[in-house]
């Protein structure tokens, strides 16, 4: 953990964009993109005048020019900072020649606001899945570079809250049930993108853990469960990589907003842990003026400013906040301004996309993936004929969950039917799809649609107008290959999109005929025309859906249409924009139904079936969370009755949550291919084939019901009443079995540990060292990721059983023994003392589990904690 020694007293020794989003998946070439950020005109040290201007000296030291730059702006000047220019920029102070600032989101990769390409990273949890530090080192560098290719100096990344609960709607995000394992990734990941020179924003903070209420919801959480479960991952980056911004996120914590919670922002992350850096509001997260600026809230984005700016200014003439507190938050966007060396000349090129960044995505998706199960099925055989490839999720690219991570990847993306042929030219692959497990039409896929009947582009021209009946010429016109826009955030209404309306037009290609389904979802108001007639507007009926980044409830329409397979159909889709805060449009077709018995019957002439399951489009997102942790549609009842006519049947599922598996007894293989980012198809294949040895571990505990999950979030007032008891150590506390433990995943061979020992009996307060053997008794190169936990022998009812305390992935050859060390922090042994308010370190005695997972524990060894703070084995142990 490094936070520093605490010795058994207690005492601690000191250690020195959302604007106009438009999804668009755009025509780009596949190469990397060497593109040079913004540059400016980088001024002498000196000017006409002899003075020496040390903000713009890239040798003197990083606070003498801060001290400078600080003593140059004017009052107005330092609340110019403190509030964002556009939904992804900060404003400029020309006067000094300090240029606008360009945030970016960043978890899965760089998502432009323009719409622009970038590479598509495995998602957080499946990043989590690699247990493996270095591994996310190197993707938060690659995204790093893309991000200064798109002239960004900060990345809104990486999520780092805790998974309470497996519903919440933004898990595949953040990282993991467990703050050591979270925080040590973050660490990985922090460093590597700052250490390409890109700031990261922290997020969020703090305990935030739900979608539904997101922005109201009050998270009543005890201060002990707050300092052992929540914020050590926010505390370790801060304390050991120091991030350029933390992100203050949407909801209250005990009473006040997070943006106002000056215990948070100032008392706890500024005095007590020292940081340096600068907090930023969620977008739209801001809403008070002195309260917030008062709180240690530093930049309000987007911008321009609701509660910031002007208003600020005038809070500090009447004296609601102080000149002192201005300096301070002003004095942190400075330092920002100097970090991002945008003062200094020319910044690197920023490399976009390319092979090597293809490389790191690929090395991610392969670590990630984890065998949940397999009694001898997986890899697959040389024999293999006739496969079968059956599920929703076979013949789609579902890579990334929805929301503000969403990144638009280069081109149209394999999918693993296409990724399986490709890794077996010789096997007759036969593909159904089984079921449809869409809840409602998905984003119109621009495959079936074309610009002009004779065209062979896909997609549908996209015009935009001044006028809101369409009238007069197109402001401009471009190919549009996505079909959802979004608005959202301060943004001083529609007027943001530069339009008032759209038309998308073109032809619709219908592959098969049968019944197909068109609805529109919008802020505005829609007109649907369909082979020369009108088919859906205002008067056709429609349902409330709030399953969007937005959040908030958007009326949907639906349309039945019955078309012949083959036919070429005219389609115009004219939308006004509403007069609106959130403004949002969405294009959705479902395709006539699958054939059940189809999937089924070719399952059964198979010599191996694999059907991959898992999420459909709405499943997982920002702004909403999951009713259950069921797998969406009727994909169970499919799994049950392929594995009922194949005995050798193989699941994948394609999700970035856990996912309850009533057939899991039924079946003898399961793989999690989580949500893998553009390259993970590609590593799907190569471990079925055997060609790559799955390494993946679990980061979370997938129950086996939605009903062990105890987390109620229909509420305002979410009361964290599980305390300490998250994850598997609630679990594990309740006695409830998981389905898959935390920490789980098997291999293609087979690993044997022995001979644990502690180093050395260590000094009091000092980490503590433990040594092992690890060999690799199979027959196959592999990866093993080596887990202890920690477990107190007098806990008491409402403390974990145990909890990790260190990890270490060791890679073996076959036949290979290696010695592994693993590092305690004391802190381990130590718990929050509410009444002295310090970390307490508990004298007793203690367990040491190593093996690999959680509820495979194959070394054990006793310890005992002195009162003066030294660790020694267990006498007799």
């Amino acid at each position: 953990m490094s936070f520093g020694p605490v010795s058994a007293d207690g005492k601690k020794n000191t250690m020195k964009w959302l604007s106009l989003t438009a999804l668009v998946l755009l025509p780009a070439p596949a190469l990397a993109q060497n593109i040079s950020a913004p540059t400016f005109a980088s001024a002498p040290a000196d000017n006409i005048n002899g003075d020496r201007m040390i903000y713009r000296d890239r040798t003197a030291p990083r606070e003498d020019r801060v001290d400078d730059l600080m003593a140059r702006l004017t009052l107005d000047e330092k609340i110019s900072l403190l509030a964002g220019a556009g939904s992804m920029t900060l404003n400029a102070v020309s006067r000094l020649g300090i240029p606008e600032i360009k945030m970016t989101d960043g978890p899965t990769g760089v998502r432009s606001p323009e719409g622009d390409p970038a590479t598509v990273f495995p998602v957080g949890v499946a990043l989590a899945a690699t247990w493996n530090p270095d591994l996310l080192r190197s993707v938060g560098g690659a995204i790093a570079e893309e991000a200064r290719g798109y002239g960004a100096s900060v990345l809104l990344a990486p999520t780092v809250n805790i998974v309470r609960t497996p519903r919440w709607g933004r898990n595949f995000e953040t990282y993991s049930e467990d703050p050591l394992l979270a925080g040590r990734l973050a660490v990985g990941y922090v460093q590597g993108a700052q250490q390409a020179g890109i700031g990261v924003s922290l997020k969020h903070f703090a305990a935030n853990n739900q979608e539904t209420h997101r922005f109201v919801t009050n998270s009543r959480v005890s201060e002990r469960a707050l300092r052992e479960i929540y914020l050590p991952a926010f505390e370790m980056v801060v304390k050991e990589v120091d991030p350029w911004s933390v992100m203050a996120s949407y909801n209250k914590l005990n009473g006040p907003h997070a943006s106002e919670n000056r215990w948070l922002l100032t008392d706890l992350l500024k005095a007590e842990w020292h940081y340096q850096g600068f907090v930023v509001s969620d977008w739209g997260a801001t809403r008070s003026t002195a309260a917030a600026a008062n709180a240690g809230l530093d930049l309000e984005m987007p911008g321009p400013p609701r509660f910031f700016g002007d208003k600020l200014e005038a809070a500090v003439r009447s004296g609601e906040v102080s000149k002192a507190q201005i300096d301070d938050n002003a004095r942190r966007i400075a330092r920002l301004i100097v970090r991002s060396g945008l003062l200094d000349g020319p910044l690197p090129p920023g490399e976009i996309g390319g092979d090597h960044h293809r490389a790191i995505a690929r090395a991610a998706a392969d670590e990630a993936i984890v065998l949940l199960k397999n009694s001898g099925v997986l890899p697959l055989r040389p024999g293999v004929r006739t496969l079968a490839v059956i599920g929703p999720n076979a013949d789609v690219a579902r890579i990334q969950g929805g929301g503000s991570s969403a990144v638009n990847p280069f081109t149209m993306l394999q999918t693993p039917l296409d990724a399986i042929r490709a890794a077996l030219p010789g096997v007759d692959v036969i593909h159904e799809k089984g079921v449809d497990s869409e809840e409602t039409p998905p984003t119109a896929d621009p495959a079936l649609f074309s610009p002009t009947a004779d065209s062979d582009e896909t997609g549908l021209t996209a015009s935009y107008f001044a006028d809101s009946d369409l009238a007069g010429p197109a402001l401009r016109t471009e190919r549009a290959t996505s079909f959802v826009k979004r608005i959202s955030g301060n943004i001083a209404g529609p007027q943001a999109s530069g339009y008032a309306a759209l038309r998308w037009a073109g032809v619709f290609r219908a592959p098969v005929s049968g019944t197909y389904e068109f609805s529109v979802r919008g802020t505005g108001a829609a007109m649907l025309d369909f082979d020369g007639r009108t088919i859906l507007d205002g008067t056709t009926p429609s349902v409330i859906d709030n399953r969007d980044v937005i959040g908030s409830p958007v009326e949907r329409r639906t349309i039945k249409v019955e078309l012949e397979g083959g036919k070429t159909y005219p389609v115009r889709l004219a939308y006004r924009n509403g007069q609106t805060r959130y403004e949002y449009l969405s294009f959705g077709v479902r395709l006539p139904r699958p054939d059940f018995d189809a999937a089924i019957a070719a399952a059964k002439r198979a010599d191996v079936a694999i059907v991959i399951v898992g999420s459909e489009t709405l499943t997982e997102g920002e702004g909403y969370d999951r009713p259950s942790i069921d797998l969406p549609g009727d994909q169970d009842r499919l799994v049950s009755q392929v594995a009922a006519v194949n005995p050798s049947t193989v699941v994948v599922v394609n999700a970035g949550a856990a996912m309850a598996m009533p057939w899991a007894e039924q079946v003898p293989a399961i793989l999690d291919m989580w949500l893998p980012g553009q390259e993970g198809v590609a590593a799907l294949a190569d471990v079925l084939t055997g060609k790559t040895n799955p390494s993946g571990k679990l980061p979370v505990s997938f129950p086996m019901h939605t009903t062990d999950d105890t987390v109620v979030l229909d509420t305002v007032e979410s009361d964290y009443d599980e305390g300490l008891l998250v994850g598997y150590r609630g679990y594990e506390a309740r006695g409830i079995t998981p389905l898959f433990a935390f920490g789980h995943g098997l291999s293609y061979t087979s690993f044997d540990y022995e001979e644990m020992a502690m180093v050395a009996p260590p000094e009091p307060g000092a980490p503590v060292r433990v040594r092992l053997s690890l060999h690799n008794s199979g027959k196959m190169a592999g990866k093993e990721v080596v887990q202890l936990y920690i477990a107190r022998a007098d806990r008491t009812p409402d403390e974990p059983i145990k909890q990790l305390a260190a990890f270490a992935k060791v890679d073996l050859a076959p036949g290979e023994t290696r010695s592994v060390e693993l590092t305690l922090d004391p802190r381990v042994f130590s718990s929050w003392d509410v009444s002295a308010q310090r970390w307490t370190a508990r004298p007793g005695a203690y367990r040491l589990l190593v093996g690999g997972a959680s509820d495979a524990i194959r070394l054990t060894k006793a310890v005992r904690l002195t009162p003066t703070g030294e660790v020694r084995p267990q006498v007799g142990d």
